[in-house]
């Protein structure tokens, strides 16, 4: 698999867990023979199929590295991304979280969505691939959402959780260079975010919204309650840190 091979040629890593969501394939076997030829590599499996946000968040639960980075199945890191970002967080403590630059490969189409393009900065920010960060941050945050709403066909949990990192964690440190790529299928997120939108002038615009991203639809009102639930999170247990020593 190219995306365990990427991530086990990575410095500074701590172990690769691979998170079986409870899948009908043949995925937990092969993860625990490749476990078998790597002592770093760890097979889970979710006690049901939770979808993306469980899957991650069940993986992050168990870690016992200092950093997370989520690789999808089908996707690669590029070149020594965690050597980078740890360097840069060496460089400026102040930063809990690197993104890398991202690419975008369909096996049939070739290189898409290039970095011209102004869709590609949106999908990049809220993407939770390519990026290293605390494991700290990720549980003051409580993980991605699993509301049900955001397993639908649009997906959102990546969004959300992008969302909750960069308005409470910031500075997030940038790296230019392509650290990840994203191997892109028909009907996959990527695939379908292009279809449903075009460019407009120096932007874009979507064709139509699916009533679920309607201001006032489903996804819209899981978001802003996952969004305030992680703002009080964030806030509580930064609270929890504060000690207040009685005056003489």
């Amino acid at each position: 698999m190219r995306s365990t091979q990427s991530g086990l040629l990575q410095s500074h890593l701590c172990e690769l867990i691979i998170v079986d969501d409870h899948s009908t394939d043949a995925a937990f076997r092969i993860g625990h023979e490749l476990a078998a030829r790597d002592r770093r590599i760890r097979v889970l499996q979710t006690p049901a199929n939770l979808g993306p946000g469980g899957a991650r968040n069940t993986g992050a639960h168990h870690a016992r590295g200092e950093y997370l980075c989520f690789l999808d199945a089908d996707d690669e890191i590029i070149g020594d991304f965690f050597q980078d970002a740890w360097q840069m967080m060496t460089d400026h403590p102040e930063m809990l979280a690197v993104k890398g630059e991202m690419e975008f490969y369909d096996p049939i189409k070739g290189y898409i969505l290039p970095v011209y393009d102004p869709r590609h900065a949106s999908v990049v920010l809220s993407s939770s691939c390519g990026i290293v960060m605390a494991r700290e941050i990720f549980l003051r945050l409580g993980g991605f959402p699993e509301d049900p709403v955001f397993r639908g066909p649009l997906g959102g949990e990546d969004v959300a959780f992008m969302q909750a990192l960069m308005a409470h964690f910031q500075p997030i440190g940038r790296i230019d260079r392509p650290c990840y790529r994203v191997w892109s299928t028909s009907q996959s997120h990527v695939d379908r975010f292009l279809a449903s939108t075009r460019l407009k002038g120096d932007s874009f615009e979507f064709v139509g919204l699916h009533a679920d991203q309607q201001p006032a639809g489903p996804l819209q009102r899981a978001l802003a309650s996952y969004l305030e639930h992680t703002a009080e999170r964030v806030h509580t247990r930064t609270m929890d840190k504060i000690i207040i020593f009685p005056s003489d």
